[in-house]
């Protein structure tokens, strides 16, 4: 009879010091509301170029290739759309890729044709080649 009172007793104690240590406004929320949904969901598709996310101002196309399973790959500003079409806040249309040797990128609402190796600086909207 009294093994079973003191192993009441400890279990009480027990659960009473791990219940101390646990703090639950550090699990915040386990769900996430419908707005939050939608955020997280767009940042995974590349629609949504994230908050805190550097804005680019420069575009730079290092190259593109088409491979064997005839997705295109092309690499803007050291990343490439394997992907998807978005890098960062740039659009790469897919249907442009590689006529007339060109890129065809969206940034902004504007949109340019670059060729591997060069550079369009949204300031002053002018194109540079890389050497």
């Amino acid at each position: 009879m009294q093994i079973k009172i003191i192993i009441g007793l400890l279990a009480v104690l027990c659960s009473n010091v791990l219940h101390a240590e646990y703090d639950d406004t550090d699990l915040k929320r386990l769900f996430t509301d419908k707005g939050q949904r939608a955020q997280i969901d767009a940042v995974r598709s590349g629609n949504n170029p994230g908050v805190g996310m550097q804005q680019s101002n420069k575009v730079k196309v290092s190259g593109y290739v088409t491979r064997s399973d005839g997705k295109d790959v092309v690499w803007v500003n050291n990343k490439n759309t394997l992907d998807g079409p978005r890098v960062g806040d740039i659009k790469v249309q897919q249907s442009n890729i590689g006529k007339n040797k060109k890129v065809g990128v969206t940034l902004d609402g504007v949109h340019v044709h670059l060729k591997p190796g060069e550079t369009w600086d949204k300031e002053t909207g002018k194109v540079v080649e890389n050497y």
